[in-house]
């Protein structure tokens, strides 16, 4: 999932939000199994694929409302509303006249996805929506046998843009760069483990596209500002040099 300054600054100033919709396929469905979705109904995007494969949005990936999202968002990663709000606002421009969308339609370029993801490769290069499991053990050989740090995430995030710029992929403009940064936290963010990802949680979500239990069982509030002191964070080692 995906925000903008825009969507920052809104969400900080509001207060009513509507009620979301139920997230589940059906009224009552509580099944969150981990079933792994084909690629061809799937997302660039590692977060939605793995609501979808657990569950808490549609698994046919079909027929999507951004309040469904906003929902399983809520409710599986415990993100307060306007945090939720935040990112789903952002699915906007993909929807149909009816109000839906679906996964398959975030593959759209330079919309939410974008070229120097840290699992996918560049819209020029054929294929910007299956995950590449070398690049996923890239973001572990840039941590060095740790665990996955903000620190490490910056030298990811450095490495990725240089790889994109050397294969002939244009520069992110500054929207794209922030939402690419905040991207880049994202999952640190979603997981809160105290600022640190274990290779086995990197995998689950990145590669696997599955939330796992320590994320699923974690109570504590993901917020707005939790994402914005994540991303300074990375800024921070971009900055100094990770």
């Amino acid at each position: 999932m995906y925000i903008t300054v825009t969507n920052i600054v809104k969400s900080a100033m509001t207060f009513g939000l509507p009620k979301p919709a139920k997230s589940g396929g059906e009224e009552g469905e509580e099944d969150h199994a981990y079933i792994k979705g084909d690629i061809s109904i799937r997302s660039p995007c590692p977060g939605l694929n793995a609501l979808a494969n657990q569950g808490y949005i549609p698994r046919d990936g079909k027929n999507l409302t951004v309040d469904m999202v906003h929902a399983a968002l809520m409710k599986a990663l415990h993100m307060t509303p306007t945090a939720a709000w935040a990112l789903t606002t952002a699915l906007k421009p993909l929807l149909r006249p009816d109000g839906t969308f679906d996964l398959v339609d975030t593959r759209r370029h330079n919309v939410i996805e974008h070229d120097a993801s840290f699992t996918r490769l560049d819209f020029h290069q054929g294929d910007n929506y299956t995950v590449q499991p070398h690049m996923v053990q890239g973001i572990l050989d840039d941590a060095e046998g740790g665990d996955v740090t903000l620190r490490t995430l910056a030298k990811t995030f450095a490495r990725r843009n240089k790889e994109s710029k050397r294969d002939g992929a244009p520069g992110l403009g500054l929207g794209l760069w922030f939402v690419a940064v905040l991207q880049a936290v994202g999952v640190m963010n979603t997981a809160q483990t105290g600022g640190k990802l274990t290779p086995e949680v990197v995998r689950a979500v990145y590669e696997e596209e599955r939330f796992p239990a320590i994320i699923l069982e974690n109570p504590k509030k993901r917020t707005v500002f939790t994402l914005l002191g994540n991303a300074i964070g990375m800024l921070f080692w971009l900055v100094v040099g990770p």
